[in-house]
């Protein structure tokens, strides 16, 4: 993926998503003493609340005119594929498994999507959207493994190396890895001597192992309350990006997931769904062997149940 392709990207959805702030931590530079600037990434402020919404606009402004589109998403892509189609006046088909929660098929279908539950798995789903695909002559795209989703996601990293030009390491959590692999590729290509660390849970630690065993690994069962980032391995346009621009792999627990949320909402008083606070909690156990240099940790989203939010905060307190 080159840097102009990414650089087209942002051109491309510029007029309709937010440039999310670099916001400077404060609290949490005093309370672990770094000698360096820390900032956040705040992508729980941009459109629906999830970094998403920029693969989303990237890949549907690339449609031919009067085709529409389908994909499969529990959560975050569904909202940005559904918003991003109705500003776009483009017919929005997205398949949700039957248990996702009431909360973010309301928020799906708030953008008028045609929404379909069905099947629990990813396989079971993504035959169910191959096969409309062809019945409707809808164009299918993953929620991370499609090029254009992809180079949207990228530009994340541009507008960190924009804001912050002396930025010396990048934390973000890997999924299904197109935020890692697309920002990654961004920042490297600008500047190469960038640290970049991807952080996972371990139980989803997929791409960690993948990195051990030297191929892609897929892992059959996952049990994780960063939802967001349960692939069960990183796409196939991905990895070969990821070992390319990602220099550094690192696994964190879930009590250290809840740790993180807890501290930035009481520090900060922002509210982030568990996935967009893996890199907080990635960074705070690679604080004692990270040298100085300027630190930004990307905030994936917000959105977040809240009584489970609460529960959690509660429970650290």
């Amino acid at each position: 993926m080159l840097l102009s392709q990414i650089q087209k990207a942002n051109h491309r959805i510029k007029p309709f998503i937010r440039k999310t702030p670099l916001v400077r931590a404060y609290a949490f530079e005093e309370k672990y003493s770094l000698p360096h600037r820390l900032f956040f990434k705040c992508e729980q402020l941009q459109a629906t609340h999830s970094f998403k919404a920029r693969g989303a606009f990237n890949a549907l402004l690339k449609l031919p005119k009067g085709q529409g589109v389908i994909t499969r998403s529990s959560g975050n892509f569904a909202q940005a594929v559904s918003y991003a189609a109705s500003c776009l006046q483009i017919p929005a088909h997205i398949i949700m498994p039957p248990s996702v929660p009431k909360i973010k098929k309301e928020l799906t279908e708030k953008y008028h999507a045609h929404v379909l539950l069905y099947g629990e798995g990813h396989l079971e789903q993504q035959e169910k959207v191959v096969s409309l695909a062809k019945e409707m002559n809808l164009a299918v795209l993953s929620p991370y493994d499609h090029l254009d989703v992809i180079e949207g996601q990228a530009t994340a990293g541009l507008e960190i190396y924009e804001e912050l030009p002396s930025i010396r390491h990048y934390f973000c959590p890997v999924g299904g890895g197109g935020l890692a692999a697309g920002s990654m590729a961004a920042l490297k290509q600008l500047d190469p001597s960038i640290h970049t660390i991807g952080v996972e849970p371990e139980e989803a630690n997929d791409y960690f192992l993948s990195r051990q065993e030297g191929h892609r690994v897929k892992k059959e069962t996952i049990h994780t309350i960063a939802d967001g980032l349960r692939a069960p391995q990183v796409g196939n346009l991905n990895y070969p990006l990821l070992e390319q621009y990602l220099d550094t792999a690192m696994c964190i627990t879930e009590v250290e997931i809840k740790q993180a949320l807890c501290l930035l909402y009481k520090t900060m008083g922002l509210v982030v769904e568990p996935s967009g606070a893996v890199s907080i909690a990635g960074m705070i156990k690679a604080l004692p062997h990270l040298p100085p240099g300027d630190t930004v940790c990307l905030l994936s989203g917000g959105n977040v149940d809240p009584d489970l939010f609460t529960a959690w905060v509660a429970e650290e307190l």
